[in-house]
């Protein structure tokens, strides 16, 4: 009796290959970037806390959204890592896929809009000390939602650039698997395994009793961007032996639905969110809009760190605007200028790797192994 295809269909598929560049991670992450968009769109109006059923579950999306960045991270980072042992690109590929960005950011508010929307005339918005840390603090991460003196005070939502606070956790995920990549554990699956197992540990602990000490906000976000990073990390750990298919879809939503009210539904739910991106990433769409979706330009970083600010400018020029207007104007705004700091500022940036190296690696000939085609995810977000 033979087996039907769409049996077959349910019951089939795996990881694809990550050098091949044929899968759908950079469209995802776009996709992730506009979702938190929406959610901005939201909040910024409105303040918090979100209230009313539909905003709340765009809300909810936008917590997926975020979680999803640092699970396609947590993977792609262990694909580099294990691969390559090539600790400087390592780090130069962080540095220059984040800070190059950051920075232009940071001088564009610091240097023009704020001197052009703040209430104090430029010579008293130049004499504040406040305006001088501004760019220490952001570049820093010492206070992602630092302030700009009379720039959006009377706001729901006051801070320069909210969406900025989640760059310090994808730091120190990065600077955490480098280290221990470093002394040869993050490069063997069974030891990522056990950080994933250990992580998800802390995840249950951490929702059976949070810390509500010194660094309350700290412990909290590491327990729930730590569990989505190693959980992203293990399914690499175990791409051999995890079929992606439709059907383990299914299951691992019906799995995190029965643990919603558990300790565990934080882990869970990044599990079946990890399961699912995954199958989706390596999902092969035919023709030419699988081809437009496999090749677009990745601009999720540039919309992910440019919406809020745009936001915040439309709200300011048009006190009454509400989220649909908001989000009509933020969407192909960022959308542009995502799309301007990806050709002018992030590219570059990237193309100036192999030279930083030789640079910081004198001497050392090297070959250019299939780590170096890896896409690596931001944050970022």
């Amino acid at each position: 009796m033979s087996v039907p295809n769409w049996f077959n269909t349910l019951l089939s598929g795996g990881h694809g290959r990550l050098e091949d560049r044929a899968n759908n991670f950079t469209a995802i992450r776009i996709g992730f970037a506009f979702l938190v968009l929406a959610g901005h769109a939201i909040m910024l109006p409105m303040g918090l806390p979100i209230t009313g059923a539909a905003e709340v579950l765009v809300d909810n999306a936008v917590q997926f959204a975020l979680d999803g960045f640092f699970i396609l991270s947590g993977y792609m980072i262990a694909a580099s890592l294990i691969r390559s042992s090539d600790m400087t690109g390592y780090a130069l590929s962080r540095l220059l896929r984040i800070f190059p960005g950051l920075a232009v950011t940071v001088l564009v508010l610091w240097l023009v809009a704020g001197p052009l929307l703040s209430s104090y005339v430029p010579a008293e918005y130049f004499a504040q000390m406040e305006t001088w840390a501004f760019p220490m603090l952001i570049l820093a991460q010492i206070d992602p939602h630092a302030g700009l003196p009379g720039v959006f005070p009377d706001h729901p939502m006051p801070e320069m650039n909210g969406p900025l606070w989640t760059i310090r956790y994808e730091l120190l995920a990065y600077l955490a698997a480098g280290i221990l990549a470093a002394v040869g554990l993050f490069r063997r699956p069974s030891i990522i395994v056990a950080l994933f197992m250990g992580t998800a540990a802390f995840s249950v602990v951490h929702m059976i009793q949070p810390w509500d000490g010194i660094g309350a906000a700290t412990v909290d976000a590491s327990a729930r961007f730590g569990g989505a990073f190693m959980a992203g990390a293990a399914f690499f750990a175990l791409r051999d032996r995890i079929a992606l298919t439709p059907l383990g879809c299914l299951l691992v939503v019906l799995f995190a639905f029965a643990l919603k009210d558990t300790p565990a539904a934080m882990i869970a739910g990044q599990l079946a969110m990890g399961y699912v991106t995954l199958w989706a990433g390596f999902l092969r769409i035919p023709g030419h809009i699988g081809v437009a979706v496999r090749e677009v330009e990745d601009v999720s970083y540039g919309v992910y760190i440019l919406h809020w600010p745009i936001g915040q400018i439309v709200l300011a020029l048009h006190p009454g605007a509400g989220a649909f207007t908001l989000l009509v104007v933020m969407a192909p705004a960022a959308l542009l200028t995502g799309w301007l700091m990806r050709v002018w500022v992030e590219k570059p940036a990237l193309a100036l790797k192999p030279r930083l190296r030789a640079l910081l690696n004198p001497g050392r000939i090297r070959s250019t192994g299939t780590a170096e085609r890896i896409n690596t995810v931001r944050q970022g977000v």
